[in-house]
């Protein structure tokens, strides 16, 4: 069920699919059903569905960050998606920065992305593993 909702763009600084940044858990519910589970972590609650993960700061009670993996199938600007490179990301996107191991677009701020762990890592060719909005 939350997979069809999910099959939408990615809106750095905004939001993923319908799911918006800024909204508040009970807002968050009202979309989600049933189907997540919630773990507790020092300043943020985090849920977390079969393909999205949401960050809910704990003293404002808002989505401070939202995360795609695994089935989504979703797309910043149109190309950009689970599986995608950062080779994808030079050709179609332009320049990207390594930040504390996530990389960043500094020329589109509020979008990072995650490559999968692997043992032959290379990193113009290792697949987006994440893609989180904040």
């Amino acid at each position: 069920m939350m997979r069809k909702k999910l099959d939408n763009e990615i809106i750095p600084g905004k939001r993923i699919g319908i799911y918006e940044l800024g909204w508040d858990f009970e807002t968050l519910k009202r979309y989600l059903g049933n189907d997540y589970q919630i773990e507790e972590r020092e300043r943020v609650t985090v849920i977390i569905g079969d393909c999205i993960m949401f960050w809910i700061d704990k003293e404002t009670n808002t989505v401070t960050q939202i995360s795609v993996y695994g089935d989504f199938r979703g797309t910043f600007k149109n190309v950009i998606g689970i599986g995608s490179t950062l080779a994808d990301v030079e050709r179609y996107i332009g320049r990207w920065e390594e930040e504390l191991d996530v990389y960043i677009l500094p020329d589109d701020p509020g979008i990072c992305f995650e490559l999968r762990d692997e043992d032959e890592w290379k990193e113009l060719k290792t697949p987006i593993e994440y893609i989180s909005v904040y």
